[in-house]
């Protein structure tokens, strides 16, 4: 079965949902699933969201990390991007078979086909979105992006954006852009989707 759902949760920051189909049948496990540029929040808010859902909170990244014994840099640096995202893979397809999760992923997950065919089914997906400048000055001082270990980040982010962002627009159930909100209004709205989307109380 499937529902339309209004999302108008009441709050300012949040005036009017659009009506979003939501998937509610067997099909779809019973996750919030958070993807979305690096930068963007989604393991602050995961693990926020997590809470106020009395969900458990799971990252894609730290799984593959611990998985592979080495930092994702290092799993970058020997073993290449194209390993990572087999990784990646791998890792979302088993949160995929649990529920009751909140699960924050990498920010390149929707670049493979597979992954956004495995997200259909995972369970109900929101992108985090900001713009190249918020981005920027998020993670600007955080060596930790092997992508971005460019001569211009700000430049590097700007066209990764670009190439990924109809592969995020395809995969999400709802949007919610972080620029200018504070943390606590970001969680607020992410969490009242999900409770409506995903019928939590």
């Amino acid at each position: 079965m499937r529902k339309t759902v209004s999302e108008n949760v009441g709050h300012p920051i949040f005036p009017r949902y659009a009506e979003r189909i939501v998937n509610t049948s067997d099909q779809r496990s019973r996750n919030l699933i958070l993807i979305g540029f690096m930068g963007t929040g989604k393991t602050t808010i995961g693990k926020k969201v997590a809470k106020s859902l009395g969900f458990r909170f799971v990252d894609t990244d730290h799984l593959i990390s611990k998985r592979a014994g080495k930092s994702i840099p290092k799993i970058f640096e020997q073993d290449g991007e194209e390993a990572f995202r087999q990784m990646e893979t791998d890792i979302l397809r088993e949160c995929a078979s649990k529920s009751n999760q909140v699960i924050s992923t990498g920010g390149g997950i929707v670049t493979r086909e597979e992954n956004r065919e495995i997200l259909k089914t995972a369970g109900y997906v929101i992108w985090l979105k900001a713009s190249p400048e918020t981005i920027y000055e998020r993670v600007r001082r955080n060596r930790n992006r092997p992508l971005l270990q460019t001569e211009n980040p700000q430049e590097t982010i700007r066209e990764m954006l670009e190439d990924r962002n109809d592969s995020y627009g395809s995969a999400n159930d709802f949007e919610v852009k972080t620029d200018g909100l504070s943390l606590e209004e970001t969680c607020f709205g992410v969490s009242e989707s999900a409770r409506v989307a995903l019928g939590v109380s």
